[in-house]
């Protein structure tokens, strides 16, 4: 879940600098610390733990330090290990009674000497436990709990999704970067719930580690239980998927792969939806960080980038529409830097015989947190950011890309409250038209229930008719006419 203390970038240094401090000496606490964490008491093997710990760390302050903030406003960490001390020290507030709604305006830690500053960050990892537990140091539990991480990815499920049948009616939620357990999150959930979609699908990004205690969390608030009529009763089957994230990967995708798609009966990571018109192809960026196309035969997404290169072969001229967590473009420097290794797979795609240049009529994505409608007529697909599922971000004031970067034709500039400065977050949903009609309709609907937008896309007419083309409602009309 999101805590407050665990989005605070400077709190995140502060507590790797105070790992570091207590690594760098071989004194008896550290030793007890350490050895406790490995299970052995061998002095060799726990001096020699001690040292690569204190490299990692130190390596690890060094990346938190020099990261960008991507515009958040809660720091989510793009680098792999230090989003996984992210995930342990907000696992472990959970977990310590004392520590139990620290910095989220808890009225009892409102007035310790902790938040009255007279310790120092670095010194509320240090002494916590004489105030709190008064049992094992803070920092103790932290090196425990990062030692039970697994951070190699775990094994790639094996087999092929069969391709499953959508509905000509259905009404699909797409929830992105949605995994934070927040204000935002629930506001949203509580939407999908009133609009009783047929199907949600998430396209990834469990806060903050993918970790198994978040993995579960994601569950127990994912929307569509409510639909069911039976609290508690679990998934309804066949009504939700999800799809791989980068936060995931920060513990291997473990808990995604064994938890998550468990609980949602999705056999892979990726899959396809299609019926008279349409297919919806969700496929996992994540495990390969970033990229579809296989390095070998034997690359663990092989069989993924295989399996689509067969599905675009064939498809009786259906449009087809991706679903992946990252994004292929950006109108942001470093974003559209990143996203480079995918946008050359995607070349690579369409140079294959038989699948070509209009292979793809739109893609929705996530990892940014923002929406953003991309310019369809300087791309070869309907590029929709739609990563502003929870995470609390600045309302987006730049009125053009950057230099060099995909141009933007609409922003949702919505805020959560009237001057609040704070972007609202949001999720797609889509509603098919019948199989008489080729129309889908897109609905971009805010955290208070709200359609920013909407538009409407033609599976023969092309992605390029304007006939459909995007309509932004006009809040403040709405406002005048009341």
């Amino acid at each position: 879940m999101l805590h407050d203390k665990v989005g605070d970038k400077s709190f995140i240094t502060a507590g790797l600098d105070a790992v570091i401090d207590h690594l760098k000496e071989p004194t008896g606490d550290n030793q007890t610390s350490i050895a406790s964490a490995i299970s052995s008491t061998d002095k060799d093997v726990v001096e020699a733990e001690r040292l690569a710990l204190l490299h990692h760390f130190t390596a690890m302050k060094s990346s938190a330090s020099t990261e960008q903030s991507h515009r958040d406003v809660h720091y989510v960490s793009r680098v792999d290990p230090v989003g996984a001390f992210q995930a342990v020290l907000a696992k472990l507030f959970k977990e310590i009674p004392g520590l139990q709604g620290y910095g989220d305006a808890n009225p009892i830690w409102a007035t310790t000497l902790v938040e009255q500053g007279i310790y120092d960050l670095k010194s509320f990892f240090h002494h916590v436990h004489d105030d709190v537990s008064r049992k094992e140091p803070f920092i103790a539990s932290v090196l425990k709990e990062w030692k039970q991480l697994k951070f190699e990815r775990a094994p790639y499920p094996a087999g092929l999704p069969a391709t499953l049948p959508l509905s000509d009616h259905a009404k699909v939620a797409l929830l992105a970067d949605w995994g934070g357990d927040n204000p935002a999150a629930r506001k949203v959930a509580a939407v999908v719930n009133r609009q009783k979609p047929d199907l949600a699908i998430h396209l990834g990004d469990i806060y903050y580690g993918g970790i198994a205690s978040e993995c579960e969390t994601f569950l127990r608030l994912w929307p569509l239980q409510a639909i069911a009529g039976k609290p508690g009763a679990g998934i309804p089957p066949k009504s939700s998927l999800a799809l791989n994230g980068n936060h995931e990967m920060y513990s291997g995708g473990e808990a995604y792969f064994s938890v998550v798609l468990k609980a949602f009966g999705q056999p892979q990571p990726f899959f396809c939806l299609e019926n008279k018109h349409w297919r919806l192809i969700g496929l996992d960026t994540a495990y390969a960080a970033g990229r579809l196309k296989p390095t070998s035969e034997t690359d663990p997404i092989a069989p993924q980038w295989n399996w689509l290169l067969n599905l675009l072969k064939t498809g009786e001229k259906k449009a087809n529409i991706f679903l992946t967590h990252h994004q292929p473009v950006s109108a942001h420097t470093d974003e559209h830097n990143d996203s480079a290794p995918l946008r050359s797979d995607i070349v690579d795609l369409m140079a294959v015989d038989g699948i070509g240049q209009t292979a793809i009529f739109g893609w929705f994505f996530g990892h940014e947190h923002r929406c953003a409608l991309y310019r369809d007529s300087e791309l070869p697909y309907n590029a929709r950011l739609i990563g502003n599922g929870c995470i609390p971000h600045q309302v987006q004031e730049e009125k053009a890309a950057d230099a060099g970067c995909n141009n933007v034709d609409y922003f949702n500039k919505r805020q959560d409250a009237i001057g609040s400065g704070a972007a609202v977050s949001m999720y797609a949903q889509l509603t098919f038209q019948g199989s008489e009609s080729a129309e889908l309709l897109i609905e971009y609907i805010d955290e208070d229930n709200e359609v920013w937008g909407s538009e409407v896309w033609n599976a023969e007419r092309g992605r390029l008719d304007a006939s459909g083309k995007f309509q932004e409602t006009d809040f403040d009309k709405q406002l005048s006419d009341q």
